[in-house]
């Protein structure tokens, strides 16, 4: 027979005395009110207390079309968690108006203490039922606006009426009317701060004081910067009165004749200049700094007093390094990438010599380094054609032979792309150095492209290693991996704590079968059930005793109350 599942369950309307933690009950007589506990389902907590968790008297409240207002029932949202009408006392919210009650009654806004009414960043304050003014603070530009909408509304100040600044009034600005009919200004002098154009309209050129668009009666005085359109000045000039003043000139400017700098000279900002530079043993020129005069060591010392162990050298952006050897003498080193990225099949390397279009014959071309690269490697770059590929290489002179003729000149400075085209048969991986007894030895750990038994490609560990052209070889065995001394290449078995089996039928039950492998159940057939491999009928769920020993049943009941 079919097993039920059985709750407890009452016909009255009072709720159960006490039931299990985790145990279901419920009521179904009487109409269930606030005032009693008809139609409720519980559910028992920790302490053997009865918790209402739902039942029908709940879900009656919850009937009603959503996002509809409706008396003695619950509110539920719409799709757009929203309810068409909402009553707080005196108060109905509507749509996007805020009513209240009761005729000619005040609607107030209140914050309480030191609270604030708070219009936020961007809402706008309307005046005019057309709303002619609007009245809104700017965030980003950190200003409070005042704007004319629609007609031609103003911000009117009275005639006399004083515009002040200042807790105390310190300055004021109004309009005369009364007895001059003019603009005053008043309290306080005025300060023009930095950066702030004062202009006068008056464009006349003056050729005299008496014709200026702006007279002084007496001396200028300039605290700081002046500025002049045309400054001409005849004869000898001489600027400042001592050594310690200073001449700054912004403006591009050119020397007819020679310059000549007594002392140390500063430059400060940019400086433009056509050509190379060279200070001491450095030369500048274009994008390269290098050496000069036979010096083969360009040192960056971010700190010389500190020694060498003291200072930051900061490179922002991309870092490439062209040469055989990059060695490290830090105490350490920090890689803030998640991966680390060995044996690249791109190489960029870059023109040294012009190398010219010559029609359809292949092109040897100079380049300045040639050890990342093999025959047979693609190589990219403009005026260079697709698929070409490298046929020869000179490491004497550093030189590569393209396997088709370039379309466009390669000039001093391109940088060409090439990519692996043959296998080097290299391993990639990271090698140690460390000594035994005196003796220096080093290992490796990485990917051995014949380590496996089977001559494949493995994954290893070499305690003490050879090296022969970045092909790793052993030195006695290989280095233990601590996880035990257990290697697991096949299915472990039952009698070493194991299943005995390599797979499992996806969403099935494993059982026991003795010393054999375990067993397991086909997988429940969700599609169609209770055909194929489900049984039709349950004889038997599986539940434990009250000392908790499993035991087998064919009825799962709750009781009553």
């Amino acid at each position: 027979m079919a097993s039920n599942i059985l709750i407890k369950r009452s016909t009255g309307s009072v709720a159960p005395g006490s039931i299990t933690f985790g145990e279901l009950a419920i009521t179904t007589g009487a109409n269930g009110t606030q005032a009693n506990a008809g139609d409720r389902l519980f559910v028992g907590d920790n302490n053997g207390a009865a918790q209402i968790v739902g039942g029908r008297y709940f879900m009656d409240m919850l009937d009603h079309v959503h996002g509809t207002l409706t008396a003695s029932s619950s509110v539920i949202v719409d799709s757009n968690s929203k309810i068409d009408q909402w009553n707080v006392d005196d108060i109905t919210l509507d749509a996007n108006v805020i009513t209240t009650s009761t005729t000619d009654a005040d609607l107030i806004f209140r914050a309480n203490g030191t609270g604030k009414l708070v219009i936020e960043d961007g809402q706008e304050l309307e005046f005019g039922t057309t709303g002619d003014v609007e009245l809104s603070f700017n965030d980003s530009d950190a200003v409070l606006d005042i704007k004319r909408v629609t007609g031609t509304p103003d911000l009117r100040i009275a005639d006399d009426m004083k515009l002040n600044f200042g807790n105390t009034k310190d300055a004021s600005i109004r309009y005369d009317e009364t007895t001059s009919d003019k603009m005053q200004i008043e309290g306080a002098d005025w300060n023009y701060g930095t950066g702030v154009l004062v202009n006068f309209a008056d464009t006349t050129d003056a050729s005299n004081v008496a014709t200026a668009g702006v007279t002084f009666a007496g001396g200028i005085g300039v605290g700081a910067t002046a500025w002049i359109k045309d400054l001409k000045v005849d004869d000898n000039t001489v600027l400042g009165t001592a050594d310690t003043d200073t001449l700054e000139v912004n403006a591009t400017t050119t020397f007819q004749n020679g310059v000549t700098f007594n002392g140390t000279t500063n430059i400060s900002g940019n400086t433009s200049q056509t050509g190379s530079i060279e200070i001491d043993n450095l030369k500048l020129d274009g994008n390269v700094l290098s050496t000069i005069n036979n010096i083969q060591e360009l040192i960056i010392d971010p700190y010389p007093a500190g020694g060498d162990a003291d200072g930051l050298v900061v490179i922002k952006g991309d870092l490439q390094i062209d040469g055989t050897t990059t060695t490290v003498n830090s105490a350490s080193m920090s890689v803030n990438d998640p991966t680390i990225e060995l044996g690249d099949p791109t190489t960029p390397v870059t023109v040294k010599t012009l190398a010219t279009f010559a029609g359809n014959a292949t092109v040897d071309v100079a380049v300045d380094a040639v050890e990342q690269l093999s025959v047979g490697d693609s190589i990219t770059g403009t005026g260079i054609p697709g698929g070409t590929t490298i046929s020869a290489i000179n490491t004497g002179t550093k030189t590569i032979t393209l396997s088709a003729a370039i379309t466009a000149d390669q000039v001093v400075g391109a940088t060409l792309v090439t990519v692996r085209g043959a296998d080097d048969a290299m391993d990639r991986g990271v090698k140690i150095h460390y000594n035994v007894s005196g003796t220096n030895q080093f290992g490796f750990f990485g990917y051995d492209r014949t380590g496996g038994a089977d001559g494949a490609g493995a994954w290893t560990f070499i305690e003490n290693a050879t090296d022969t052209g970045t092909v790793f070889g052993v030195t006695g065995n290989r280095g233990t991996v601590l996880i035990g001394d257990l290697e697991l290449d096949s299915d472990l078995e039952v009698q070493f704590g194991g299943t005995g089996a390599g797979t499992f039928t996806s969403n099935g039950i494993v059982y026991g079968n003795g010393t054999s492998p375990l067993q397991v159940t086909a997988e429940a057939n969700m599609a169609s059930p209770g055909t194929g491999n489900d049984a039709t009928t349950s004889y038997q769920v599986l539940t434990v005793t009250s000392a908790g020993v499993p035991v087998w049943t064919n009825t799962l009941d709750g009781g009553t109350f």
